[in-house]
Order: structure tokens, then C-alpha cells, then sequence
């Protein structure tokens, strides 16, 4: 069973200033959510039930804060954030 992805509009503004190698590691990543969106890490360690993931993606210099509503077999992509370092390959 795969879930439904829906992205939010400000995590569409920050897909868009991916760059190319962030780009295609984070199809990959959705694709992961797709299917398996329990991977994901939860934000607050204290309430691991409470839906909000987070799942890091091109060897952690993007990171995927997602809302995870199982009853629905939907996945909403709140925020993505990309960290941009200086020589690093």
C-alpha cells in the first residue's frame, strides 16, 4: 500500500531551491515515504506517537519534517531544509 503525498506549499518553495544533487536524493526520499513513512525519526522524542517525522536525506544535509496521518495512508510534507556547506562534496 503506498500513501498519499501532499506538500506543503511552503516545502514547495524550498524543493524548488534544492540544487541538483539534493534534488534527486529527495525523490528518493519520498519514494521511501511512500511506502515506509514510519522511518522517519519523530520530532519529539518524548511523544514518539504524536505524527510529526523527521527524515534526513542526501547523507544529512537535507532534512524532511513531515506529518505522518496513518488513518488517512497519507503523508504531508511540512518542511524541507537543505544545508548548503562550503567545499563539501
Amino acid at each position: 500500500m503506498a500513501y498519499v503525498i501532499d506538500i506543503d506549499p511552503v516545502a514547495r518553495a524550498q524543493i524548488r531551491q534544492l540544487p541538483p544533487e539534493g534534488s534527486v536524493a529527495f525523490v528518493d526520499a519520498l519514494a521511501m515515504l511512500e511506502l515506509v513513512p514510519e522511518r522517519g525519526e519523530p520530532l519529539n522524542a518524548d511523544n514518539p506517537q504524536g505524527g510529526i517525522y523527521q527524515l534526513p536525506f542526501s547523507r544529512g544535509r537535507g532534512l524532511i519534517t513531515y506529518l505522518l496521518l496513518a488513518d488517512q495512508d497519507r503523508v504531508d510534507v511540512l518542511l524541507v531544509i537543505w544545508i548548503d556547506v562550503l567545499g563539501q562534496p
